[in-house]
Formats: C-alpha cells, sequence, structure tokens
C-alpha cells in the first residue's frame, strides 16, 4: 500500500505587478498546465502588461516568451501544446487578449492569437521569433477558456462565460459551436476538458464517438447543473447530456471533476460535496452524491469577501488537493490531500505566505490550483499502484483589492507542489486516518434550509426544486392554500403520449408512480412539524397541511424516519387521526412504541366515555376513533414481539388500561370462533381483524400485563373468558389441520375462479367503455356524414341546369 505526500513547493517564477494594470479588476497572472498526462512539462502563463511566457518545469527555465507590451491585458489562462514536424519540435502557444494594439473595440475579450515556434534544445530559436508565426481572430463570443490539448492536433476549444464551446481549425477558423440549451440566463462557474479514452463515466460508445470531453459546471438561475458536450477529431460537438447539480447552496467557492466523474463542490459555508457523474448511452446523465459532505473549519475562505483563498483540485479515485490560508497565526499556505469518499486527510503540507502577497480585509488574495491529468488506466503510470503528479499553485494579489489602501510592493508567485497519491481510493489507506484532519474538520453541524433534503440523499428535478420554492413562498406568508396549490401543480400529470402510457400501465398493475424522495422529505418538513421526546414542537413554527400529508402518504412516500421524534407524534400533536390511520395503512416503518402510545390515548378516551363523568367529558375527543376500529389497525400492522412487549410496558402499564384491549380482542375471538363463522368462506372487514392476527397480537399483551391484570380483580372474568374461548378454538384448529390437504385442491380451484371472475368483470367494463367511446365517434361521424351531403344535395324541385 502506497502512501499519499506531498512534497515542499518549490518556486517556478514569480512577476511584479503591473502597475498599468492595477486600476483594472483583472487578475494578475494566469497559467495553465498541459491537457494531456504525456505533453511536455511546459507551464503557459499570461502576465498582464508583459506577455505570454512558457516555462519548463523540468529546468525550471522559459522555453518561449512573447513580449507584447505594457497596454496588453488577458482575459484567461493561455495554451501551448508541442509536436514533431520533420524532425523538429514545433511549439504552438495561444492567448486571448482583452485589450491590445491588436485588439478592436468589439474584440475585447475575444481575440484570439496564436504563435508557432521551433523550438531547440527546448528553447525558442531565433528563427521563430518572426511576425510570420503569428495568427490573430475574433472569436464569436467572449472566451473564459482556451484549449489545445495534444490530442487534438489541429483543433483548438474555446469556452465562453455563458457556456458556449467552440472549435477552431488551424487557421482559426471557426468549425463549430454549441450553446446551452436553456431558456434562462447561465453563467460558467468552472470548465474542464478530458480525453475521451480517458473518461471512465462515458459508456463506450459515447466515449468512442469523441476525442476530447467539455465539461461545463453552469448556473441557471439558482440552480446549478452540469452539461457534458463531445468534441470528435474533426472539431464537431456532440452534446452528451445536462443534468442539475443536488447542491442547494449557490454560493461555490470552487468546483473539481476528475474523468472517472468524481465531483466535490466547495461551498462558502465550509461544506464539501463529494458527488458522482455517471452518464447512459440514451444521453442521459446522473448526478449523485457518492459521500456525506466535509465541514471544514480553521481557513480564511468561508470568512466574508475571502472566497478567493481557497481552491481545489481532482487527483485519482475520490482524492482531491485543497489549497487554502489557514485562518491561524502565522498565516500559512496550507495543502491538503482529502479522500473525500471516507472523509480523511491522508496527507497536509503548509507554507509560509509570502511577503509580498497582499492580503486586505476586504478582498484577501487569489489562490488558484490545478494539477496534471491523471494517466490512462490502461498506461504503465496507471497501472501503478501510486502516480505522481505535479499540481501548480498560483499565489497572486486580488483582482479588485483597493489599491489607493494598499500601496506596498506585489509580486504573483508559481510555485509547483509534487504529490504522491495512490491510484485508488482504499479503505485500508483511509483506516487510522479519522484523526487527521481533526484540526480541519468541523463536527458541528451546519442549518438545513427548507427545501433541501438530508445531506447524501439523491439530486431533485427542476420541477421539484421550483415547487418546493413557491411552497416555502406561500408559506411565510401563511397563505397554506397557495402552498397546497404549489405542491399539487408538481403532481400534475404529464400531457406526453409516453407519460399518458406509463400511468395507464401503471393503472392497470394497480402501481403508485413514485415521488422523489428528497421533495417529499423536503415537503414533509415545511408542513408537519416534528415533535422531540418532551412532546414539544421540536423544529420551527410550521403550518399544518392535511392535504399534502394525506396525499404523500397515500402515494407510499413517507417513512417514519422523515420527520424528527416520527410521523405518528407529529400527527398526534395536530389531533388529526383520519391522518393517523391513513399513516398506519401506507406507512411501513412505524415504531412499536409510538403505535402503543397512540392505542393508550385512544384507551384513555374510550375509558372516559365509559365512564360519563362530565368533567371527563370536558376533554374533546369527538376526533379520537374508537377503540374498536383503531386496535383493528394496530392488530393488523406488523410488529416485533420483544418490542412490542417492551411498549406496553411503557405506555399500558395499568391493568385498568389493558382491559378494555382484553374485552375488545375477546369479542372478536368469539365471533371468530362460532360454530357458523369458523367453516365460512374467508372475509374481509376493517372491524373484524384475521384471527390468526388477533392471536398474535393477544401473546405479546399477556407477556407483559399477565402479573399486572392477576392483580387487578376485574381482570379475572375477562381472563378466564379469553381462557374459554382460546382453548377450544385450539382444539378445533388442530382437528380442521388435518383437512388442509384435502381441501387444498378445492381451494385453489376457488381461488383461481375468483380471479377469472374478477378479470372477466375488467374487461367487461373494458368492453362498455370501448364500445361507448366508439358509439360516441360513430354518432360523430354519422353526423359529419349528413351535414357534408346536405351541404352538395339536390333538392325535388331544385334546377341547376336546363338544356333544351
Amino acid at each position: 500500500m502506497s502512501a499519499a505526500t506531498i512534497a515542499e513547493p518549490f518556486l517556478l517564477s514569480s512577476y511584479p505587478e503591473s502597475s498599468a494594470h492595477r486600476k483594472h479588476s483583472a487578475v494578475p497572472v494566469y497559467a495553465s498546465l498541459p491537457s494531456s498526462s504525456d505533453a511536455d512539462p511546459f507551464v503557459s502563463v499570461a502576465v498582464q502588461g508583459d506577455g505570454v511566457h512558457v516555462l519548463d518545469t523540468s529546468t525550471l527555465h522559459p522555453a518561449v516568451a512573447h513580449t507584447l507590451g505594457p497596454s496588453t491585458s488577458f482575459s484567461c489562462p493561455p495554451a501551448s501544446r508541442t509536436r514533431q514536424s520533420g524532425g523538429t519540435r514545433i511549439c504552438n502557444t495561444y492567448a486571448i487578449l482583452e485589450t491590445g494594439p491588436d485588439v478592436q473595440p468589439e474584440g475585447k475579450g475575444k481575440t484570439v492569437v496564436a504563435w508557432e515556434e521551433p523550438l531547440s534544445g527546448g528553447v525558442m530559436t531565433a528563427e521563430g521569433q518572426g511576425e510570420k508565426s503569428r495568427r490573430v481572430a475574433v472569436a464569436p463570443h467572449p472566451v473564459s477558456h482556451i484549449y489545445a490539448p495534444e490530442y487534438l492536433a489541429d483543433t483548438t476549444v474555446l469556452v465562453g462565460p455563458t457556456g458556449q464551446v467552440t472549435t477552431l481549425d488551424e487557421e482559426l477558423r471557426v468549425r463549430h459551436t454549441s450553446t446551452p440549451q436553456n431558456h434562462q440566463a447561465t453563467t460558467l462557474l468552472k470548465h474542464f476538458l478530458f480525453q475521451s479514452s480517458a473518461c471512465s463515466f462515458l459508456p463506450p460508445p459515447a466515449a468512442a464517438s469523441c476525442s476530447a470531453v467539455s465539461v461545463s459546471f453552469l448556473r441557471s438561475g439558482d440552480i446549478p447543473r452540469i452539461s457534458v458536450v463531445g468534441v470528435t477529431e474533426e472539431g464537431g460537438l456532440n452534446t452528451l447530456g445536462e443534468s442539475a447539480l443536488p447542491v442547494e447552496e449557490t454560493d461555490i467557492v470552487d468546483i473539481s471533476c476528475s474523468n472517472t466523474g468524481f465531483i466535490s463542490v466547495l461551498l462558502h459555508s465550509g461544506v464539501w460535496h463529494a458527488l458522482s457523474l455517471t452518464a447512459s448511452p440514451s444521453s442521459s446523465l446522473s448526478v449523485s452524491a457518492a459521500a456525506e459532505p466535509l465541514r471544514l473549519q480553521a481557513l480564511t475562505y468561508t470568512s466574508p469577501n475571502r472566497a478567493g483563498e481557497a481552491s481545489v483540485s481532482a487527483l485519482t479515485s475520490s482524492h482531491v488537493l485543497l489549497a487554502a490560508v489557514s485562518s491561524g497565526s502565522p498565516t500559512e499556505i496550507v495543502l491538503l490531500l482529502w479522500d473525500l469518499r471516507y472523509g480523511v486527510l491522508l496527507a497536509e503540507q503548509a507554507i509560509p505566505a509570502p511577503s509580498t502577497l497582499p492580503r486586505p480585509k476586504k478582498t484577501g488574495a487569489f489562490v488558484r490550483l490545478s494539477t496534471l491529468p491523471v494517466p490512462p488506466a490502461d498506461s504503465p503510470a496507471g497501472k501503478s499502484t501510486s502516480i505522481q503528479l505535479n499540481g501548480l499553485l498560483v499565489l497572486a494579489p486580488a483582482p479588485d483589492r483597493d489599491v489607493q489602501a494598499d500601496n506596498s510592493p506585489a509580486r504573483s508567485t508559481l510555485l509547483v507542489v509534487p504529490v504522491t497519491v495512490p491510484t485508488k481510493s482504499t479503505i485500508a489507506a483511509a483506516m487510522g486516518r479519522a484523526s487527521a484532519g481533526a484540526r480541519w474538520h468541523s463536527t458541528k453541524q451546519g442549518p438545513n434550509p427548507s427545501g433541501q433534503g438530508p445531506r447524501g440523499s439523491p439530486e431533485m428535478s427542476v420541477a421539484a426544486r421550483k415547487a418546493l420554492k413557491e411552497m416555502k413562498a406561500a408559506l411565510a406568508g401563511g397563505n397554506v392554500a397557495g402552498a397546497e396549490a404549489a405542491f399539487f401543480e408538481y403532481f400534475k400529470p404529464d400531457n406526453s403520449r409516453k407519460a399518458i402510457a406509463a400511468a395507464k400501465a401503471d393503472a392497470a398493475e394497480g402501481r403508485v408512480a413514485p415521488v422523489e424522495h428528497a421533495f417529499a422529505q423536503a415537503a414533509l418538513a415545511m408542513v408537519l412539524p416534528s415533535v422531540n421526546n418532551a412532546g414539544s414542537h421540536a423544529s420551527a413554527p410550521a403550518t399544518y397541511s392535511a392535504k399534502i400529508v394525506r396525499h404523500l402518504l397515500e402515494r407510499r412516500a413517507v417513512s417514519s424516519s422523515m420527520v424528527q421524534g416520527g410521523v405518528l407524534p407529529a400527527l398526534a400533536a395536530q389531533g388529526d387521526w383520519e391522518t393517523i390511520s391513513l399513516a398506519l395503512r401506507h406507512v411501513s416503518d412505524l415504531p412499536e412504541t409510538d403505535i402503543v402510545a397512540l392505542l393508550s390515548k385512544v384507551v384513555a378516551a374510550h375509558r372516559q366515555a365509559s365512564s360519563g363523568d362530565d368533567n371527563a367529558m370536558q376533554v374533546d375527543a369527538s376526533s379520537v376513533p374508537s377503540l374498536e376500529s383503531f386496535l383493528a389497525q394496530v392488530v393488523v400492522y406488523p410488529f416485533t414481539p420483544a418490542l412490542q412487549r417492551v411498549a406496553i410496558r411503557k405506555h399500558l402499564p395499568d391493568a385498568a388500561d389493558v382491559l378494555p384491549v382484553l374485552t375488545t380482542l375477546d369479542a372478536w375471538i368469539v365471533r371468530h370462533t362460532a360454530d357458523d363463522a369458523l367453516l365460512a368462506p374467508g372475509t374481509t372487514s376493517s372491524e373484524l381483524p384475521p384471527l390468526d392476527k388477533v392471536l398474535a397480537f393477544l401473546q405479546p399483551v399477556l407477556d407483559a400485563s399477565f402479573l399486572a391484570l392477576l392483580a387487578h380483580a376485574p381482570a379475572h372474568t375477562v381472563l378466564r373468558a379469553l381462557a374459554g374461548h382460546v382453548a377450544p378454538a385450539l382444539a378445533l384448529t388442530s382437528a380442521l389441520e388435518h383437512l388442509c390437504g384435502p381441501l387444498e385442491p378445492f381451494a385453489k380451484a376457488a381461488a383461481k375462479a375468483q380471479q377469472a371472475q374478477q378479470a372477466q368483470a375488467q374487461q367487461t367494463k373494458a368492453a362498455a367503455e370501448s364500445k361507448q367511446d366508439a358509439s360516441g365517434r360513430d354518432w360523430r361521424r354519422k353526423r359529419k356524414a349528413a351535414h357534408e351531403q346536405a351541404q352538395i344535395a339536390v333538392g325535388l324541385y331544385q334546377v341547376e341546369e336546363l338544356v333544351l
């Protein structure tokens, strides 16, 4: 097992801040690494007010330099690639100019400049410095990223600030452009370009159809989403899918993405999400939580106006490298290598913050981290247990700092960070590392905004998010009807043919269309306040809506764990016994203690009503169901005998409370064991549970309360009656067991005949409906034909033409 390590970073280059560009809100330095692991170790740097430099990390010397003058500024990191031509290495360098001598007003942020230079000994030759090797073009849109990977030898990829993707040929002519299909305003948050053969999250047909994969993280309104576009060898663009990110907070600091589809989203609140991206052959993307999110602490990026002091970069598997500024004293730049799948820190490194890096309170500094792409899994490096990668750390003054308030000289520093990381994430490497990140890992739980499901829950659709947002706004104003309207608007059926066919198939087979778990939980949290152990409301005040809760129950979208303290206690606090009855029919994980607690309340109301005490009748028990009807539901609900005994001892400790329950059970046993009932065909009744269920429920009741019942004299009569009714029933049942074998064929035949009768009734009903529809259509067809015939008919005394 190889250990993860972060070596001490070393200086690659340092650049002073240009005085001509201190008044512009632009990053002083842009830098980028090669787009593939087997490319030359060149770092492309664009310095505002200076030019473009290509640095060789193996020699720490410039390989190519282009000085453009103090009036030149850039809008994004440059790109470079090398190739062999006739035995000579050629270096192509690309940059996007924001301003400069050759930039027209309409070309700001869109002017593409390309240089082509031969290299000799890793350095640009004198012959390559002429103007003939320089080409200039204007892109069709502003450019935020430019790529020139070796695996796209004749293609350059441009990415715009709103998510546009454009490909250029060798002469910088536009080949194709792809625009995100969205009606809302879109903003690019982060972008990545991968070699398609290394993308394991794509299905093989999609990966084989393209040479590169463009992954864009966008924000449409308040919803972050991901868009994947394939780039072919000829520069064609194919949309591979889009999906929303299951992240509610919109204050995103940085995003990382690996070629395996492992995504991490760092939020300003300190939460660090781990997500997984998968794509299907039908061009549908799916993003889900890969692990529980981390909550970081002791880092300055969580402070106001300091979001630029943190950056993340994906490595192998679920390993992610984080660069940030520590909040302690002295101020340090910390590099933390995390395995987000297990939430452990594998390695860390700290360096003092450069004295030439200004960090004013209002803006902080600019920290950007990037790493070389991981070698493909089928390469020799990818087959080893660990991989050595170089990261690039850029430390620069914040672009929007107050220059007049800070006149100290500032420099931008480029550092190379050597990293050794395991190829795969294993639990063996994570074992024993739980306390390694205790300084940076916060155990405090962050606020869970209303409308958001639990951390790690599946993503919600756009329609679900919209419905929750409208419900939240309506409930904030006390408009319960508006919240219910927004809720049921989400459940309106789709009128497409596919949706109608699916709905008919579900109805024919008795299935209920599933509801998004995260949506159901968030909606339930809005309209059903939770209850703590003391019986008081544990959640924030919420407006109760019985319609929403009942609809979710009927669609079997509710579990007891969705509400803190349980669903039944929350419903009991609202006094909604009708909904409680619905929950007993449609919720499958209700705890025994909650059910018996409600049973004790029903028993108390039953005893008060039977006592005839005027003071007792002051209690409003009009909505409490009768003991027989509620106990019938309790008896048929599945339970564990051991837990049932504990619940009965806790909530029905008094023998006087158990006595009405035993009396009701005894009455049911009498009805079942009557001579005419034992041999009668089985019937279903909500007021009379099956005999086996009654006897199964009676057993834990007697086990838990038998001693208390013996000490309670009024219970002796009921106990003797139970013994007198149960013993003959058991004897008769034992005698009738011998008839099971001989009568089994007849029972099967009766069940088969009943099923055939039901199927025939359904067919008759369907035929009648189809006949009615057909008769309606025939009537309309006959009426239309008669109307057309009347239009063209010739009457008896009508003459159209007379020839003599």
